[in-house]
């Protein structure tokens, strides 16, 4: 009840209110949101989170690797990458993957070394330049280029197998991609690239592990830098990745087929003369 009252204070009259059940509306399921919905919430993200809410939303990456790389995305997940230009400036992404690399600098753990030498302050600024280039690089196509740049360490470095090959698999890298970049793909051995097995595409594989202006993963030439390597616990391994790449080079009809590595990005125990595989 509620009571009303004059403006003497004296009781006027008394109101029963009504106590009905509040309505919540319930909360739609990813199957329910329609499709043209998911591409504008894709359209907030960078091109590769694009890629990983694709997969999220087809199955679990182990079970396209299960399926022998057979799967295929939804209708829904095949509208996400149907396009890859973005409809928000990823300037706070920039500035969190240099805040990043930064932190881990100050910490002496893992200090990225550019290729260009400098003090402290150039080498931030041409940092932010470069990065911000390789961004440009990497959106001015669609799935021709694949390049985990654009998220953070932090989250590439803990990317598996099944994960990349789940990515490859959603943008039909076989059929598509002409460049891939396995920025700071750590925790990748090398099975994740099976889906290119034969790609008449694939142009050039950069195996450095880091930012294209940055030196490599180990700088062969330059012992006294070990002990700045760039995560030295990489987990690329020498057979999965030769034998995609010897699958590549003996597609018929590929005479003209460019192929290059970035090879010095391999940890030691990789043999580097053997990854340069002949036709």
């Amino acid at each position: 009840m509620e009571e009303e009252t004059s403006m003497r204070g004296r009781v006027k009259k008394r109101r029963r209110l009504s106590r009905r059940p509040l309505f919540i509306p319930p909360v739609p399921t990813a199957n329910e949101i329609p499709v043209e919905q998911w591409k504008i919430i894709a359209d907030f993200l960078p091109k590769t989170s694009r890629a990983l809410l694709a997969v999220a939303l087809t199955a679990p990456p182990a079970s396209f690797r299960e399926s022998g790389w057979k799967g295929q995305p939804n209708d829904v997940s095949t509208a996400i990458i149907s396009d890859t230009k973005a409809g928000a400036s990823f300037e706070s992404i920039l500035e969190e993957i240099y805040r990043e690399a930064r932190a881990e600098a100050v910490a002496g753990e893992k200090l990225p070394i550019l290729k260009r030498a400098g003090g402290a302050e150039q080498q931030d600024e041409h940092f932010r330049q470069c990065l911000s280039k390789q961004f440009d690089a990497y959106y001015d196509g669609n799935w021709q280029l694949l390049d985990f740049v654009d998220i953070p360490l932090s989250l590439a470095s803990r990317l598996s197998d099944d994960d990349i090959g789940a990515i490859l698999v959603c943008i039909d890298a076989k059929n598509n991609l002409e460049r891939l970049k396995l920025t700071h793909c750590f925790n990748v051995v090398g099975s994740g690239l099976e889906p290119l097995r034969s790609s008449e595409y694939l142009e050039k594989l950069d195996l450095g592990l880091v930012m294209e202006f940055q030196q490599p993963y180990w700088i062969e030439a330059a012992p006294a830098y070990d002990e700045y390597a760039f995560h030295n616990t990489a987990k690329l391994s020498e057979e999965p990745v030769c034998d995609i790449i010897d699958s590549i080079l003996r597609v018929e009809d590929t005479s003209s087929f460019v192929f290059s590595i970035r090879t010095n990005g391999i940890p030691r125990n990789y043999s580097t003369p053997k990854i340069l595989c002949m036709k």
